[in-house]
């Protein structure tokens, strides 16, 4: 089996993290992966934002926790990448949707965790959300369409549970 399909098919949502901040090399593999995802096209219109230990994440916990009544969202990764894109572009949720897969893979191809954190969308939505977004630099005209939490993992990396069956239709003519 090639690497690709090795890192595909074992690449795990991770949910518990090393206090250790990942290197300035590992992230700049992530990110790199980010900006080479497809983009309908070739509109490129994601950002990254990247959140690493300071006011920036504390703040980012602090409204995850309270949107979700308590608890830490990004169960405590030491580096959060909000995955932006341009609203009025061709389908940006699609783009970044695509854009979180490579950094996904690409974690995994370096054995740091991941995990797709959805919460940042309905925390970006409102008033604290939209300040928060300006204090970080993010342009208007962009959303904050999802966020991948990285970090080294705290325990082994989970077996894939059973895949469903039915994923998979092929008419016959």
């Amino acid at each position: 089996m090639n690497e690709t399909m090795k890192t595909i098919l074992t690449r795990r949502s991770i949910r518990a993290y090393l206090p250790k901040q990942i290197s300035e090399a590992e992230l700049d593999t992530v990110l790199e992966a980010g900006t080479y995802a497809a983009s309908a096209m070739n509109q490129q219109s994601c950002l990254f934002v990247v959140l690493q230990q300071g006011v920036h994440l504390d703040r980012l916990y602090e409204l995850g926790s309270v949107l979700r009544g308590g608890g830490n969202p990004f169960y405590g990764a030491p580096t959060v990448v909000l995955v932006c894109a341009k609203k009025g572009n061709a389908v940006p949720y699609a783009d970044a949707c695509v854009a979180m897969d490579n950094l996904m893979l690409a974690a995994a191809s370096i054995d740091l965790g991941s995990c797709w954190i959805n919460c940042v969308v309905d925390i970006f939505a409102g008033a604290d959300g939209t300040a928060f977004a300006k204090q970080l630099g993010i342009p208007d005209g962009y959303g904050v369409m999802a966020s991948c939490a990285l970090g080294y993992r705290a325990g082994p990396n989970p077996e894939a549970p059973p895949r469903k069956e039915g994923f998979v239709l092929r008419p016959k003519a």
